[in-house]
């Protein structure tokens, strides 16, 4: 070895000596694709560093002891394949110099591994619909059957863990729950959320993820037009399409239906006369509600404009007249009131009259009754006449 080489190593070991986990020269642990790793799956457990160690050696702190793994040296990689819960726990890696008998020059920080799959999965509800307006709030129910102690709450974006949050669980007669408030959002709250539910005792071992739920922001950009593509009167068998504008570059345009959960998605297609449109044709067959559309860009595909006004839908039927209008917000609430009152007004008209034809009834049935009674009086009066005129004949 030349002397600049080791009065390098030297001064390093030096430098080093007097920390523990060497300052800022320790190596970086990272788990791929993912530091939770499903029940029976691979992870790689990578050490990086931008000082040359002669090797690294793995070491887990937390959880069931792994003798294989414990001390092992290995280059930049160690890949853990299949994981078992045995591997849930805590890892650092340790860098080592070769020449000072592998003395320890610096450890990382500790990476948790959790291994998912354990228990049953939990369900993730949303309490509010997961089109959330910029500044709203949302609700994420976790619930469960098992009396789990603790649920967590992991955001995604891009297929990665952008982050967790853990709740302390809440227990009711049918199992177990916990419920996360997000918001006021921003757009960094958009994406795609799952829960998992797991004990105290062993906090690195987590159940199987709940279903995903998408959490879309709304608001972020002018909304486009929606409107339906034919006359008023729908024959049956004919299609009902619904056009989606904007004057926005738009690479996706989105319709839902008040009160339903799922979403269409249609590529953006540029019209004629320049703008960009996606036409939803929703079949011979629809369902009654207010329709709304919205846009969003292919690289931000969780935040979309702010909603379209909404356009009424009624229930398609053997031959249905299709009143299509948009409405703005105030006249959607006008038109809630204005109905209420028919309703009312119509209700108090069709009592009148029930009452008028009962009162009616009531009257022609006392002078019919009248009517009979002077008949009969008048008819035995001339019964009598008739009788006293024959006693004076005879």
């Amino acid at each position: 070895m030349s002397d600049y080489h080791e009065a390098k190593t030297l001064a390093l070991s030096a430098q080093l000596a007097g920390s523990p986990t060497g300052s800022h020269n320790k190596p970086s642990l990272s788990a791929w694709p993912s530091h939770i790793v499903p029940l029976g799956q691979r992870v790689e457990l990578q050490c990086d560093s931008h000082i040359n160690y002669y090797a690294f050696k793995l070491y887990k702190e937390h959880g069931n002891p792994i003798p294989q793994i414990q001390g092992r040296p290995f280059q930049k990689i160690f890949a853990l394949n299949p994981v078992t819960s045995a591997h849930a726990g805590t890892y650092r890696c340790h860098g080592f110099d070769s020449h000072y008998s592998f003395k320890i020059l610096a450890i990382s920080d500790p990476v948790e591994i959790i291994i998912s799959g354990i228990h049953k999965k939990p369900f993730l509800l949303a309490l509010q619909p997961p089109l959330v307006d910029l500044g709203q709030k949302v609700t994420l129910e976790c619930r469960s059957e098992i009396m789990f102690d603790t649920f967590v709450l992991t955001s995604h974006k891009n297929g990665t863990i952008k982050d967790s949050f853990k709740l302390s669980a809440e227990y009711h007669l049918g199992g177990s729950q916990a419920n996360f408030s997000i918001g006021p959002v921003t757009p960094d709250h958009a994406g795609t959320y799952k829960c998992y539910g797991s004990y105290n005792h062993s906090p690195y071992e987590w159940s199987d993820s709940s279903d995903p739920i998408d959490i879309k922001i709304t608001g972020l950009y002018k909304k486009p037009f929606l409107s339906a593509l034919m006359g008023p009167v729908v024959m049956p068998g004919e299609n009902m399409t619904l056009s989606c504008v904007s004057d926005l570059q738009f690479d996706m345009f989105h319709l839902s239906r008040e009160g339903s959960p799922k979403e269409q998605g249609l590529p953006s297609v540029k019209s004629h006369n320049g703008t960009f449109q996606a036409n939803f044709h929703l079949g011979p067959v629809v369902q009654a509600g207010y329709y709304r559309c919205y846009g969003s860009f292919r690289n931000t595909s969780y935040l979309w404009s702010t909603p379209s006004d909404p356009l009424y839908l009624p229930v398609t039927g053997k031959r249905t007249s299709y009143i299509s209008h948009t409405v703005t917000e105030a006249d959607f609430t006008t038109n809630t009131h204005r109905n209420l009152h028919m309703l009312i007004g119509l209700s108090v008209t069709m009592i009148l009259v029930f009452l008028i034809i009962l009162l009616f009834s009531f009257c022609f049935a006392k002078k019919s009754k009248s009517q009979e009674q002077a008949s009969e009086s008048h008819l035995s009066s001339v019964r009598k006449q008739e009788q006293r005129n024959r006693g004076v004949y005879s």
